[in-house]
């Protein structure tokens, strides 16, 4: 039986935090996928344009485009039912689950594959090869979306304060204007700088989920998304936010902030703070 993985339309994250189901799905089916991001990161060979048995759509798939994929697919559709003004639909699924916002995307992904498989799977293997850290490497991801970052001169301070505790530091994701900025165009190369790090720091995005399956202890800071939802894997790690009364608001793609992003505005002493901590483990 073949199994496609519809996820092209998604985040890097979201496709990332799948990974650890086309894996067992590996086993014991033909799996293709219609995104370039399984290849690049080792998992499934080159996207397929090929039909399939089931289509598994991914969480945060765009329902419009998913639509078009539905109408020119073949095959049985499976995926969340979409939130609509706090409301669920499930149209154009086969079978669709409800995503429990009080659990991780990990999480309700093991639930949709144990319903879709009639499966039993309590624990999956959140990692993939590719870690080769180098010490006192620490690589920082600046997300360009202004709901998920920091102030660029905080960044910058960020940066001077781990440069004056002996580390080297990289940037990846998003240029700021500094010397330590990596441009890694293909995503095979972000996975080899980000894999390259003793430590990561950042905010919640795709890279930060990349470092998570790879295994690096990562300083993640939050605020207009869910920690629940979207925090790391990896035991080691850390997550930090302010906890302010209007966070998370981040609901489903959509923000509309009226105290411009103050959730993201830390101290630098703080988030060093933090830092020491991680690396004090």
């Amino acid at each position: 039986m073949r199994v496609k993985i519809i996820g092209k339309n998604t985040g890097l994250g979201n496709q990332i935090q799948f990974i650890p189901f086309i894996n067992e799905l590996k086993k014991t089916h033909e799996v293709i996928s219609d995104s370039p991001v399984f290849n690049e990161l080792g998992v499934l060979d080159k996207p397929s344009k090929e039909s399939a048995d089931i289509n598994i759509v991914l969480f945060g798939y765009s329902y419009k485009k998913f639509w078009k994929e539905r109408k020119a697919g073949k095959g049985k559709f499976v995926g969340f039912k979409y939130r609509i003004k706090k409301k669920h639909i499930g149209l154009g699924y086969h079978t669709a689950l409800t995503f429990n916002e009080n659990l991780s995307e990990v999480e309700n992904n093991r639930l949709l594959f144990n319903k879709v498989f009639s499966a039993n799977v309590e624990k999956v293997d959140f990692s993939i090869a590719g870690k080769a850290s180098v010490e006192k490497r620490v690589v920082i991801g600046i997300s360009p979306k202004e709901e998920k970052t920091l102030q660029f001169d905080l960044w910058k301070a960020v940066i001077e304060r781990l440069k004056s505790k002996g580390f080297e530091v990289q940037v990846v994701d998003h240029n700021i204007g500094v010397d330590e900025y990596v441009s890694t165009k293909k995503l095979r190369d972000l996975k080899s700088t980000i894999g390259s790090a003793q430590y990561y720091l950042g905010t919640d995005s795709g890279p930060m989920h990349l470092a998570d399956i790879l295994g690096i202890p990562s300083l993640v800071l939050f605020g207009s998304t869910d920690i629940l939802k979207n925090g790391p894997q990896l035991a080691q790690s850390i997550t930090y936010s302010r906890n302010l009364a209007c966070s998370p608001c981040f609901d489903w793609g959509r923000v509309n902030c009226p105290i411009n992003f103050k959730c993201m505005d830390f101290s630098i002493d703080d988030i060093m703070m933090k830092f020491d901590q991680l690396c004090t483990q």
